[in-house]
């Protein structure tokens, strides 16, 4: 049986499940080249169609993880927002407008909406509790027949958090938080007020948190984010409230208990710094006490996370050096990306088409090109290439990075997730102290602190990382070893951390291949791994490849097994647009 999940919210995606194996999920945003885009995913449906050679009206059941019509607590809470203050009433008012004549009416004629862009279908869609998706996304496809499962994100259709289990094929939900108290909203606050997009630019604020001290986090604790007893939390939205915080209205009493809030662009002092620390500090000491609670009402083993809120690696990796939780899984697309992967999944599920629940141990599920449609966009853009066996491959692009050469790495399916494993990567060689802040300057076109991670070899992994269990993902942080700091400063975080990705013997062969290549040179099994993109999404085509490396200082660009040099020529990009120029 066949089942497509789709989801048209932020971080629009499509999946497609058949009895249990996820044949095919990309994000919308790969394809019409808008990071975080609100859409209904028609670039990523018809990709996932294409990838099993079917139409939609092949397809056995089409899931949602959305109950557009539960706005019943939505209204209660902005009927409370207009007696509290006309300025937020006015503000959640016409975003609860937006949504309503956008997201939410095209859930309401979904139906219409796919015929009329993809095709006939022999289904109605079936609209499921959307955090239960998300405890599907990750329960289902995690290696434990028995877990605990923790979900947290910004907001479902009226709730924030849901503790629940998992047996077999079963979810049973044992407590949920409702909205207005939100983690992920309180962190998207704090992103905003720190001068960042809000619900996209959490993940600086987390690389941001490690330069400062955390000595605003007793306030925030005894007046924003309270603990409570029963395993939940207040959240005081008269302070910090979300939805003012996103167009940048803060309460007098919020700026008195923290200082003027940074506008964009405008310089990062040490007090926004204390501010990260203190923030995620609240954070982790929450998610904690979540996951405390939740271990206590189920006594299991393991814990699968979901939601937005799973993305802070920092946060994951104290669940699992702090609690009595033997193995913690979280899924690669922990967001709302996921959710459209658990609801094909759970749809499957209920209807008693899972005839088996597979481990997702790799994240390569989106498009693949082949060699010939590499070689028809390089002749279009006048490059030259050299074509290799993949053994020759990997020691000449080695040989380049001992050197000290940027690479763009562009192979097979794209992967699945916020996260480059090793099919769309700019690598580089992590023994370089200057590495991070070049790449930074003149790549990524970002901030000096922000972090890069390391992608190693699994079975070296424990000579260089104190990290107790696998990290294929890029989910979790762990100690470096202080022996070798001064070998990887590249991927050294201030912190002493890094946000590591292991990589197995099976997962990604080719990528490997690589990795066991620069070890034999430099005895290092450790590649500086940040994804292939330039203050866009993640390059999905060899066309997109070509372009981002063209317009970037970057030495060489991989296609599969062909090789390109950097042209005598750039494209640099001017307040004109971009321009070429001769090197």
């Amino acid at each position: 049986m066949l089942i497509l999940g789709l989801s048209n919210m932020r971080d629009a995606a499509a999946a497609l499940v058949h009895d249990g194996k996820i044949l095919a999920a990309a994000e919308e945003e790969r394809f019409v080249r808008i990071k975080h885009v609100t859409a209904l995913p028609v670039h990523a449906i018809r990709y996932c169609l294409r990838e099993a050679g079917v139409s939609l009206a092949d397809v056995d059941g089409i899931a949602v993880p959305w109950k557009y019509w539960v706005l019943g607590r939505r209204a209660a809470l902005a009927v409370g927002a207009m007696l509290r203050s006309p300025t937020l009433f006015r503000v959640k008012g016409r975003r609860g407008v937006e949504r309503l004549s956008q997201e939410w009416a095209e859930l309401a004629f979904l139906g219409s909406h796919l015929r009329e862009r993809v095709g006939p279908s022999r289904h109605r869609p079936v609209y499921l509790d959307h955090h239960l998706c998300h405890a599907a996304s990750s329960f289902l496809v995690s290696p434990f027949e028995r877990s605990a499962i923790l979900v947290v994100d910004g907001a479902s259709e009226a709730h924030s958090a849901m503790l629940a289990v998992g047996e077999g094929r079963e979810i049973r939900v044992l407590k949920r938080i409702e909205l207005p108290h939100s983690l992920g909203q309180f962190y998207a606050a704090i992103t905003s007020y720190l001068g960042f997009r809000p619900d996209q630019d959490e993940y600086i604020v987390m690389g941001l948190s490690a330069y400062g001290e955390p000595r605003f986090a007793r306030l925030l604790r005894e007046q924003v984010l309270r603990l409570l007893p029963d395993g939940s939390f207040r959240l005081n939205t008269t302070l910090l409230d979300f939805h003012l915080a996103r167009v940048r209205i803060f309460v007098p009493e919020c700026l008195r208990l923290l200082g003027p809030n940074r506008l964009p662009g405008q310089e990062l002092t040490q007090r926004h710094r204390d501010v990260a620390a203190s923030a995620q500090v609240v954070l982790e000491e929450a998610v904690l006490h979540l996951a405390r609670h939740l271990h206590r009402l189920t006594g299991a083993e393991n814990l699968c996370l979901a939601g937005g809120v799973a993305y802070n690696c920092v946060a994951n990796s104290r669940i699992r050096r702090e609690l009595d939780y033997r193995e913690v899984y979280v899924q690669p697309a922990a967001g709302d990306a996921g959710s459209a992967l658990g609801a094909a999944l759970w749809l499957m599920n209920r209807r008693g088409w899972l005839s088996h629940r597979e481990v997702m141990r790799n994240v390569y599920l989106g498009p693949e090109f082949s060699e010939e449609d590499c070689r028809k966009a390089l002749s279009r853009d006048g490059l030259a290439w050299e074509a290799f066996s993949e053994d020759a491959l990997s020691d000449r692009v080695a040989t380049e990075l001992e050197r000290g050469r940027l690479v763009f790495w562009f192979q097979g399916r794209m992967e699945w997730g916020p996260r480059a494993l090793g099919n769309r990567s700019l690598l580089a060689d992590p023994r370089r102290e200057d590495m991070r802040e070049l790449i930074n300057a003149k790549v990524k076109l970002r901030e000096p602190f922000r972090p890069f991670a390391p992608s190693v070899l699994e079975e070296r992994a424990a000579e260089y990382f104190d990290s107790p269990s696998l990290s294929p993902f890029m989910l979790f942080t762990a100690p470096v070893l202080p022996s070798v700091k001064g070998v990887i400063p590249a991927v050294v975080h201030m912190d002493g951390t890094s946000r590591i990705q292991t990589v197995g013997r099976d997962e990604n062969p080719r990528f490997r291949r690589l990795l066991e290549a620069f070890a034999r040179k430099t005895g290092v099994p450790i590649l500086l791994n940040t994804s292939f993109n330039v203050n866009e999404p993640i390059v999905c085509s060899p066309e997109e490849a070509i372009q981002s490396f063209l317009r970037t200082d970057v030495d060489w660009l991989v296609l599969g097994n062909l090789l390109v040099r950097r042209p005598s020529y750039v494209i640099r990009e001017t307040r004109d647009g971009p321009s070429v120029c001769d090197e």
